[in-house]
């Protein structure tokens, strides 16, 4: 900061501000991608056990993680775990792909621009797998509870927990974005999609 004030020729307290409100730059990495198998439980492939259920999913894990540079060091600031599973996959998992888990914390400068950076990553990577093939995407949308943490450990004291009902906003914003870009085409829930109507039956599926 003392620096920043010498350099730029400005008084202590005005450099310490700008160096609170601007961050540095922002790098995007996927930091693993592994391939996983997810075993069908037993009741649930007794239940569509008609429709010749497989008893098992083959699929990719990856995780993307959000690091900006604070003060000359590199600081997590969300991270994202998604599951693919490809065209070789049986229904209803078939070119689908799960967002499962999001968490974040505070830190990014200007701490204003979280919502817009971690949009742009959802709509990027949304529009990387659409262009891959894949023609669904589940969204798990689910704060966690006081104390619990996803993905990233321990939340700053004075970090809040979104409410169901604004999470869920967030990311349909985040969705009519898409739609406006053409990168996604219909929007539903899981009540609707499967349980509204009997014919939504998962497997009526294939």
């Amino acid at each position: 900061v003392e620096e920043k004030a010498q350099l730029e020729n400005m008084p202590l307290d005005e450099a310490v501000r700008q160096t609170a409100e601007g961050g540095g730059e922002i790098y995007v990495r996927q930091v693993t991608s592994m391939s996983r198998t997810l075993d069908v439980r037993p009741r649930m492939k007794k239940r569509y056990s008609f429709k010749n259920y497989p008893s098992e999913f083959k699929y990719r894990c990856k995780c993307i993680i959000v690091f900006q540079n604070l003060d000359g060091v590199d600081v997590i600031l969300f991270g994202l775990y998604v599951y693919e599973h490809d065209e070789t996959n049986a229904y209803p998992n078939q070119r689908s792909v799960y967002v499962s888990y999001l968490d974040s914390v505070h830190y990014m400068r200007p701490r204003k621009m979280r919502t817009f950076v971690y949009h742009e990553l959802l709509m990027s990577y949304l529009d990387y797998v659409r262009c891959k093939g894949y023609n669904t995407a589940h969204i798990w949308a689910c704060p966690p509870l006081k104390g619990d943490d996803y993905i990233l450990f321990a939340k700053p004291d004075d970090q809040k927990i979104p409410k169901d009902d604004r999470l869920r906003l967030w990311y349909i914003d985040m969705l009519k974005d898409c739609q406006r870009q053409g990168i996604v085409g219909k929007m539903t829930n899981a009540y609707d999609l499967y349980f509204a109507s009997g014919r939504n039956d998962v497997g009526n599926l294939s």
